[in-house]
């Protein structure tokens, strides 16, 4: 986490911590790095490393100023975590605020339950533990979370909980701070690499995997204040074989050339991190290029060569000073223009967030943070704040607890937001027992949803496309077929022989059943733009084998730009049609060349085809809810049907002379 220069108060302690502006230049490369990854990550893949650059400087900076009060004997717990309650709390307790006013009146429902949720566990500085326990920072679900980069404002915040409780026993007891903080930091980095394959998520939220990391710019601060004569010898040495490497000729080397080679080593080392290190496996080994790279750069002083000509840059300075509300502003900018967009913002205005990014870190530093953290009454600011911040996470905690509070809205826009938050609760046939889920049962438990021995049996058969359908099925053909539901999720209906996967052994028992059963139709459906859909002419081969004529392939339904109960509730707020193109022009024409594919391989096997789009959709759009009703929307994300909008799609084909048929 970024962090400004100390206090005039702190800097009086030690000449070691006298202002350092390539410090906060330092911090301006990583919170630039931290927000190119974020807002252009196929350009940046690592800058994502900046967090890890932050945590070492941190460590230093604090471990810095608790050792030379421990020395001196002026440390305070009180003053200390005034000071941090007074540096953090202004700008976060704004940011904070800003997300729950913004999203009570653009965010869902079940967007808004979620943000306050992380509204309370970053008022607690608990957000890396809910995260942990959600999804992993780079899925896709974290693209929806304003607040997901305060895990690392938690990571550090609980180190300053623990960490100067454990300096003071330690000193205390005479032990040395510097092998206190090796042993701590070895166990913490040991656990990093023990996890880092195993438990990829917990490894990259943990404080016991990230702690060593701080702890890097804690030793370093040891060794800066403690150090520098014994370390003295060894520093000429060093700069006499770097000289001698460098240059030719036995003139007296510079005595900062090892600065100078520490700086620059550091900065290649800060590029190699932000372009190579890759998001699979981190933090791991790969942390340890960022965590080195500032670790070198700190060593290197002022006056190394890149500190002093590019680090001590004004302009770069400047937004150094400015990078703790920087970091805060600029991820909740990018994902709340994801959010209302409902997709990836345009380019213009990923690049128009970061002036507005720095215009509200300057607002909010200028008129919030400097007023709050430093002049008179600190006693006072420090209790207002920690009330103010408690009163932040309880109003965030309430937001939860009434789930998202949807009586905002009005009654259509409420019917919508239910179906959408309950998902696919909201159509019965993924929790029958026959959709086979995460287990991949084998469906030897799962029995014909209606059994008859006189009826002839219709088997549904797919992914999660097919298993939409069968509440249709069920109510309109119910009265009069056995209805066998044999689908799972991401499933299709393909037997591919040269493949041994789990849904391969699912779909062998499935095929071995109907060779057995013998239904007299068989549905084959799915999602087929996910799968090579013209391999079904070996599924109907291995049928017809069997004896098995009447097949009929469903084709695909409308795929909306996003969930379609979001859709239409964008569209309410606009005064919008409720009717309206399902897809972007691109992905329209692919849609139809799928169609087309699957019509044509139906006629050449003689099989029946039906196509939801050309039912639902005309040249002026695709239909959306049932009678204009909210609550008989058709699907309650961007392509799985509703029960109701199940059981309206099979309406519109139920009486097609295919399903005329009888027992032999």
């Amino acid at each position: 986490m970024p962090l400004s220069p100390p206090p005039a108060s702190e800097k009086t302690h030690n000449k070691s911590l006298v202002y350092r502006h390539d410090i906060d230049g330092l911090r301006a490369l990583a919170v630039f790095a931290v927000f190119l990854f974020h807002a252009f990550p196929k350009y940046l893949k690592g800058g994502f490393v900046g967090i890890d650059v932050f945590f070492v400087i941190s460590g230093f900076l604090i471990s810095s100023i608790i050792f030379t009060q421990l020395e001196n004997g002026s440390f305070s717990f009180w003053q200390f975590y005034s000071r941090r309650i007074r540096r953090i709390y202004p700008v976060l307790i704004t940011v904070l605020v800003a997300c729950l006013a913004f999203g009570w009146f653009f965010l869902l429902s079940d967007e808004y339950l979620q943000l306050g949720k992380h509204v309370a566990g970053g008022a607690g500085f608990v957000s890396n533990f809910i995260l942990w326990f959600e999804s992993g920072y780079f899925d896709n679900a974290a693209n929806s979370k304003p607040l997901l980069h305060l895990w690392s404002l938690g990571i550090e915040e609980q180190f300053y909980i623990v960490w100067p409780f454990l300096l003071w026993l330690a000193w205390k007891k005479r032990f040395n701070l510097f092998t206190v903080s090796f042993l701590i930091a070895a166990v913490s980095f040991a656990l990093n690499l023990h996890w880092y394959k195993s438990k990829p998520v917990m490894d990259f939220f943990s404080p016991q995997t990230r702690f060593w990391e701080l702890l890097c710019g804690a030793m370093l601060a040891w060794t800066n204040l403690h150090f520098r004569e014994t370390l003295l010898p060894l520093k000429e040495r060093m700069t006499i074989f770097f000289h001698r490497i460098i240059f030719f000729g036995s003139e007296k080397p510079d005595e900062k050339l090892l600065s100078h080679v520490l700086s620059v080593l550091g900065m290649l080392l800060l590029v190699v991190a932000v372009f190579v290190t890759k998001e699979k496996g981190f933090p791991g080994k790969w942390a340890l290029l960022p965590v080195l790279a500032a670790v070198l750069l700190i060593a290197a002083g002022k006056d190394g060569w890149f500190n002093r000509t590019v680090l001590s840059n004004r302009i770069l300075v400047w937004f150094g000073i400015i990078s703790y509300p920087l970091y805060l502003w600029h991820w909740p900018v990018l994902c709340f223009a994801r959010i209302v967009k409902s997709e990836e913002p345009a380019l213009w205005i990923r690049i128009a967030a970061f002036p507005v990014c720095i215009l509200l870190a300057w607002l909010t530093t200028r008129l919030i943070e400097n007023p709050l953290r430093f002049g008179k009454h600190g006693t006072f600011k420090t209790i207002g704040l920690f009330v103010a911040m408690a009163c932040v996470g309880l109003a965030g905690f309430t937001i939860y607890q009434k789930e998202g509070i949807s009586e905002r809205f009005p009654k259509e826009i409420h019917a919508l937001q239910e179906i959408s938050r309950k998902d696919h609760h909201t159509n019965p046939a993924y929790w029958n027992g026959c959709n086979s889920g995460d287990k991949m049962t084998d469906y030897k438990s799962c029995p014909h949803l209606t059994k008859h021995p006189s009826k002839p049996t219709i088997a549904i058969w797919g992914d999660s496309h097919a298993t939409h359908l069968v509440p249709g099925f069920e109510k309109h053909l119910g009265n009069r077929l056995n209805i066998l539901q044999r689908t799972g999720p991401s499933c299709p209906a393909i037997i591919y022989t040269d493949s041994k996967s789990i849904c391969q052994t699912n779909n062998n028992f499935i095929y071995h059943e109907f060779t057995q059963v013998k239904p007299e139709l068989i549905v084959l459906a799915g999602r087929w733009e996910f799968y090579d859909y013209k391999k079904l002419e070996e599924t109907i081969q291995k049928l017809r084998k069997n004896n098995i004529k009447n097949i009929v392939i469903i084709g695909p339904v409308p795929v909306w730009k996003t969930r379609l109960p979001k859709e239409l509730i964008t569209n309410y707020m606009k005064n919008l049609p409720h009717v309206f193109k399902s897809r972007l022009k691109a992905d329209e024409k692919h849609f139809i060349k799928i169609d087309n594919e699957l019509r044509e391989l139906s006629k050449k096997w003689n099989v029946s085809y039906i196509s939801p789009s050309s039912l639902l959709c005309n040249q002026d759009g695709c239909q959306t809810m049932v009678n204009h009703l909210p609550e008989n929307v058709l699907s309650f994300d961007e392509a799985h049907l509703t029960e109701s909008g199940s059981n309206y799609v099979v309406s519109l084909f139920k009486d097609d002379p295919f399903f005329r048929i009888h027992k032999p």
